[in-house]
């Protein structure tokens, strides 16, 4: 293979990367998909908070929190799922996702009381979604 045709190659991979990142974005008609699985069936509290429409730089340490609500509440998870697919794309080693019910993150966020004020504004926004 010619240095220039490798070159093209990486050029061409790297694009569709780009492409596929955003489509993976978080635009309007993503969120309206995914608000809409949340409320059909069970999803993990990452995806809850993301299609209550939560800003993108407090999502993880709103998740962290309320993941330690479940653990003090003794709330488990509905469900259990196998994928390698995360927030941040696709990877090569399978993780165990753990999936809540609408009604479970309800009440875990009625247990949360957060100080934050980014938190706060993240709760109020998932109570009134």
């Amino acid at each position: 293979m010619k240095a220039s045709a490798r070159t093209a190659a990486q050029l061409l991979r790297r694009r569709s990367r780009e492409t596929r990142a955003k489509a993976r974005s978080t635009s309007p008609q993503n969120l309206a998909k995914l608000a809409k699985s949340c409320k059909t069936r069970a999803r993990s509290l990452t995806t809850h908070v993301l299609a209550a429409g939560v800003d993108a730089e407090s999502v993880d340490g709103f998740v962290s929190a309320l993941r330690s609500v479940a653990k003090r509440k003794k709330v488990k998870p509905s469900e259990k799922a196998r994928t390698r697919r995360t927030r941040s794309g696709w990877g090569q080693t399978v993780r165990t996702s753990r999936r809540y019910s609408r009604a479970q993150v309800r009440e875990l966020l009625m247990a949360y009381k957060p100080r934050k004020a980014a938190f706060q504004a993240a709760r109020e926004l998932m109570l009134a979604a």
